[in-house]
């Protein structure tokens, strides 16, 4: 690369005095990052913008100089642009250490971001968790299959006494009875291991939502709206208007998985009061795709009030809920005795043209497919 295609890159002016510790010392990291990726501001920002997160010049200039703290993700792009110049791999342990400081510098300057980085963190631990007592269990049941082998093995010699001698079969006895044993405290370990995953499982939801709403008020907060539904809906007519749709769609997709549903369906009524039929649609869509079946039934099968807004995400789900999710629906309109429900999906996915194809397999898909008659 000659001089000339060298990019341009203006100095920085010192860090302001009054700045905290925390945040000085997070400016300098971001600093020294930035020195070591060589790129023009404008570059920079273009390489760090992306998946819901805008940076331009005038933002990435207050990174630098301490009066705004990036999200968590930004972390991570700089550390990979700073690998991906040098010739390197990341290092995990310098991510780890510059998100410390990014951390240390929200607690004192933005208490929203400071909890983005907590859930973020908390996340992190209990996914490993969840992929080890998943290891784990396997484990159990691959132990627990051994010993069933060995007791297999040892009632097969015992059954063929005639031409053993005492002792023997003696032996034999005592290692079946031991593999007996062994076997019943495998399957009270088994049980207890798919119940702590259970329970890591549904902690795992709760932070995902959690981190869902999070990002949500931090979209908000960072647009400079007001808060609550109408900062949300400020916020996607903003991304939209400024051509970042992908940007907007994941906003909204957020909402739907960081929010009640019927908080979501009142922001569905937010945006047809503004008149935004694709963006009332667009959240209508991600709800039937993205939210759990029980989640949507819960909302379709109450009885007073909302019934418009109940009819309205019928439609959408029977549209665009993936099959399995719609013989889920099924099977809880059967189970909870909501027969109403239950024939008003089945007319709604008539209507679209919606069916439930050979290849799912379960009895409920069966009893939907032959309910739907088609």
């Amino acid at each position: 690369m000659t001089r000339e295609q060298m990019p341009v890159r203006r100095g920085l002016a010192p860090l302001d005095e009054r700045l905290s510790e925390p945040e000085r010392r997070c400016a300098e990291r971001l600093r020294e990052l930035r020195e070591r990726i060589g790129l023009s501001s404008q570059e920079l920002a273009e390489r760090l913008s992306g998946d819901g997160i805008r940076v331009d010049r005038t933002r990435l200039s207050k990174f630098l100089n301490g009066r705004e703290v990036p999200r968590r993700e930004i972390a991570q792009r700089l550390h990979r642009l700073a690998a991906a110049c040098e010739g390197g791999e990341v290092s995990p342990q310098e991510v780890a250490q510059t998100r410390a400081l990014m951390y240390a510098a929200a607690c004192e300057r933005s208490p929203l971001q400071a909890r983005e980085f907590e859930l973020a963190t908390a996340r992190e631990d209990l996914y490993r968790h969840r992929a080890r007592a998943v290891q784990e269990l396997a484990d159990l049941k691959q132990e627990l299959q051994d010993e069933r082998v060995r007791r297999q093995d040892a009632e097969q010699a015992l059954e063929d006494l005639v031409s053993r001698g005492r002792e023997e079969a003696r032996m034999l006895t005592e290692e079946r009875d031991a593999a007996l044993e062994r076997i019943a405290r495998l399957e009270e370990q088994i049980r207890q291991a798919r119940a702590a995953l259970r329970l890591r499982e549904r902690a795992v939801e709760t932070l995902d939502q959690l981190s869902c709403a999070t990002d949500v008020e931090l979209a908000v907060w960072e647009g400079g709206g007001p808060g609550g539904l109408a900062g949300i809906c400020a916020a996607v007519v903003h991304l939209r208007d400024a051509d970042e749709d992908e940007a907007a769609e994941r906003l909204i997709e957020q909402t739907v998985l960081g929010y009640a549903v019927r908080d979501v369906m009142r922001l569905v009524e937010e945006f047809e009061a503004m008149r935004r039929v694709y963006d009332s649609t667009s959240v209508e869509r991600a709800l039937a795709r993205l939210r759990k079946p029980v989640d949507l039934f819960h909302f379709l099968s109450r009885e007073s009030g909302e019934a418009k807004a109940r009819s309205a995400l019928l439609t959408a789900v029977a549209s665009f809920a993936p099959v399995e999710h719609l013989v889920r629906l099924h099977k809880a309109c059967v189970e909870h005795g909501s027969s109403e429900l239950d024939s008003a999906l089945r007319r709604a996915m008539l209507k679209e043209g919606r069916t439930v194809p050979q290849t799912s397999e379960g009895m409920w898909a069966m009893d939907l497919r032959n309910a739907l008659g088609v």
